[in-house]
C-alpha cells in the first residue's frame, strides 16, 4: 500500500507539471490566435526574429523612398504645369511682336499692346513665384519662404530682368534609393529658367514703349520659349523617373511585407488546431490527476 500510494503521488507530481506546461502553452496559443502574431520575444524564433528586423528596416526605408518620390512628383507635376503656361505667354508675346512690326497700327494701339506685354511681364513673374504647399518651386522649396521674384514696377524701363530673382541658389534632390547616386533633382532655380524669358519680354515692352522695331524681339522670345520647353521636357523625364521609382518602391514593399509576414504571423489555422489539442490534452491531464486524488482518498479511508 505504501509503494502505491508513493506511485501516485510521484504520478500526481507529473500530471501536475504537465498541466502547468499545457497551461503556458495554452496561454502562449491563445495570445497568438487574439494577436494574429507567433512572435512576441526573439527568444520564440531568434531566427524569424532577425529577419522580421530587417524586413521592418526595408519597409521603413522603402516608405520613406515613397514618400519622397510622392512629393518629387507634386513638385515637378506643378513646375511642368508652370512651364507649359510660361510657353504660352511667350507664344502670346511672339504674336504680338509680329503685329506690332506693322507701320498700318496706330499708336492707341500700339499702348494697347505695350500694356498687355506688361500683364505678360507680370504673369510669368507670378508663374516664377508659384507656391506648392507653401513652398516656392522655383525659389529652392524653402517652407514659407519670400517670393523669389520681385514684383514688375509699373514703369518696366525701371526693371531689370538680371536683378529680379533673389532666391535661393541651391537646388533641391529626393533620395530614392539606397545608395548615394540614387537621387533625383527636384528643382531649378528661377533665373535660370525664367531670366531671358523675362528680358525677352521687357525688349518687346520697350520696343513697343519707344516706336521701336518689335521684329528685333523674335529671336530673343524664340530662344527664351527654348529654354522653358527645354527645362520642361527634363522636368517630365524626371517625372517619370520618379513615377517608375514608385512603381519599384510599391512592387518591394509588397515583397518585404510578405517576409515580415512570413516571420512573425501566425498561421490560425495550424495554431487553432493546436489549441484544441491542448485544450483537450490539459482536461485529460486534470482528469487524470483527479483520478489519482480519488483513488488515493479511497485508499487512505480504508487504512
Amino acid at each position: 500500500m505504501t509503494i502505491s500510494r508513493v506511485s501516485d503521488a510521484q504520478s500526481f507530481s507529473l500530471l501536475v507539471d504537465r498541466a502547468g506546461q499545457l497551461q503556458v502553452s495554452l496561454q502562449t496559443l491563445e495570445q497568438e490566435v487574439s494577436s494574429g502574431k507567433r512572435l512576441f520575444t526573439p527568444d520564440d524564433d531568434p531566427i524569424g526574429a532577425a529577419t522580421a528586423t530587417r524586413a521592418q528596416s526595408s519597409l521603413a526605408a522603402l516608405a520613406q523612398y515613397d514618400s519622397s518620390s510622392n512629393f518629387g512628383t507634386d513638385v515637378l507635376g506643378a513646375e511642368d504645369k508652370a512651364l507649359g503656361e510660361g510657353e504660352q505667354i511667350l507664344v502670346r508675346a511672339e504674336e504680338i511682336a509680329t503685329q506690332q512690326a506693322s507701320s498700318l497700327l496706330s499708336p492707341g494701339e500700339r499702348a494697347a499692346a505695350r500694356e498687355e506685354v506688361h500683364g505678360l511681364l507680370e504673369g510669368l513673374t507670378a508663374l516664377g513665384n508659384t507656391e506648392l504647399g507653401g513652398r516656392r518651386i522655383f525659389g529652392g522649396l524653402a517652407l514659407d519662404g519670400a517670393a523669389p521674384f520681385a514684383s514688375v514696377p509699373e514703369d518696366v524701363s525701371a526693371y531689370d530682368p538680371a536683378k529680379a530673382y533673389t532666391g535661393s541658389a541651391q537646388e533641391f534632390s529626393v533620395k530614392v534609393g539606397g545608395t548615394s547616386s540614387e537621387r533625383v533633382r527636384i528643382t531649378t532655380r528661377g533665373d535660370t529658367v525664367f531670366q531671358r524669358s523675362l528680358q525677352a519680354l521687357k525688349d518687346l515692352w520697350t520696343a513697343l514703349d519707344t516706336n521701336g522695331d518689335t521684329a528685333g524681339t523674335l529671336a530673343g522670345l524664340g530662344s527664351a520659349r527654348d529654354d522653358l520647353s527645354t527645362e520642361r521636357a527634363s522636368v517630365g523625364a524626371r517625372q517619370a523617373e520618379l513615377v517608375s521609382r514608385t512603381s519599384q518602391v510599391k512592387s518591394l514593399t509588397v515583397d518585404q511585407q510578405k517576409v515580415l509576414s512570413d516571420a512573425q504571423d501566425a498561421d490560425l489555422v495550424a495554431v487553432i488546431a493546436r489549441l484544441t489539442q491542448t485544450q483537450t490534452a490539459l482536461q485529460a491531464t486534470l482528469t487524470a490527476g483527479a483520478e489519482i486524488a480519488r483513488t488515493s482518498l479511497v485508499d487512505l479511508l480504508r487504512l
